[in-house]
């Protein structure tokens, strides 16, 4: 069966796809973001029923956050900072001193005011929490599970209690009855955590080839060399999205294992291959994040490709220990 290659759309698919839910029957928490441009966190849940992957953005008002053990006296500076928005006495278990103790927590309109930007909170005092990407403290102060399910009514995401399997229980009481009594909520949180059912995620594998010059490793930031070909293969699909290239040796295809799809230009590749990501709510690498993605990323926003950010599904965040 010939292979359908949409190249169309691809700004109204991705509006459709990123378009935020305020109503969700069940769905799996399986990552958290953040919105750098409307400042608020934003989860992500897998959807089972229809293999979609569903956003939710954060309507708590949520800020991030630090904390220091300096008096107030001597945060004046900080203070007085455009993106702090207040500071806050506190209390915090000292584990060292095992003990309570007085703190002060600064909350700021954006993670980057706390570390990772240029004059950050950090950079100016000795803080705690500062170091902690702010979508994992969002996760941690609500006391959300990835992994674990979740409703959504009326914009609020609510947990979603599902009955461990008959097997799965009946096990979990005997290794209660066989371990001390005090371990029975450690064993319980731990069961239900591990317990979750795994739903069958809709997913496909992606690679990708770049054009070659001798004695050159392709840097994905500046992807200045074409990308040649695009793999994708799941158990139901295996195909491969190739450019034709003047003056090449012709290789017949008729008998692979795989379809091929072939291309006069690569913008409409790369069109091709941003809509087919589209299709699946999870995508599969092999050193995805530091070559594939990203190469694909900066190639197709090139001013010669022409592909604008708003038709691109791929986003790229930093892999530094930054909030």
């Amino acid at each position: 069966m010939e292979e359908v290659v949409r190249t169309d759309n691809l700004r109204e698919n991705l509006a459709l796809l990123t378009k935020p839910v305020s109503e969700l029957e069940e769905g799996m928490l399986i990552s958290a973001t953040y919105d750098g441009d409307l400042r608020v966190a934003v989860l992500k849940f897998y959807e089972p029923k229809t293999g979609r992957m569903r956003l939710w953005r954060d309507n708590t008002g949520h800020k991030p956050y630090c904390y220091t053990k300096l008096e107030r006296q001597e945060l004046d500076a900080v203070g007085r900072r455009n993106d702090v928005l207040r500071i806050e006495e506190a209390e915090k278990a000292d584990l060292l001193s095992d003990s309570m103790i007085k703190v002060r927590k600064i909350v700021a309109t954006d993670p980057l005011a706390i570390g990772g930007g240029q004059n950050s909170v950090r950079d100016q005092i000795r803080a705690w929490e500062a170091d902690i990407k702010y979508f994992e403290n969002y996760a941690y102060d609500n006391g959300l599970r990835m992994g674990t399910y979740y409703r959504i009514s009326g914009g609020k995401v609510l947990p979603l209690k599902l009955d461990a399997p008959e097997l799965v229980a009946k096990s979990l009481e005997e290794i209660f009855r066989r371990n001390p009594h005090e371990f029975g909520p450690y064993l319980r949180e731990w069961a239900e955590l591990l317990g979750q059912p795994l739903p069958d995620f809709k997913r496909i594998t992606l690679d990708i080839e770049v054009a070659n010059e001798e004695n050159r490793v392709p840097d994905s930031d500046t992807a200045d060399l074409p990308v040649i070909a695009v793999s994708f293969f799941n158990e139901y699909e295996k195909v491969v999205y190739l450019l034709e290239r003047e003056n090449r040796e012709t290789v017949d295809l008729s008998n692979a294992e795989y379809k091929t799809v072939l291309f006069n230009d690569e913008q409409t590749l790369l069109r091709a291959a941003l809509g087919k990501m589209m299709e699946y709510p999870v995508v599969v690498t092999f050193n995805g994040d530091d070559f594939d993605l990203r190469y694909l990323k900066h190639r197709a926003e090139r001013r010669e490709i022409g592909i604008r950010e708003e038709e691109n599904p791929i986003t790229l965040t930093s892999t530094r220990n930054t909030p």
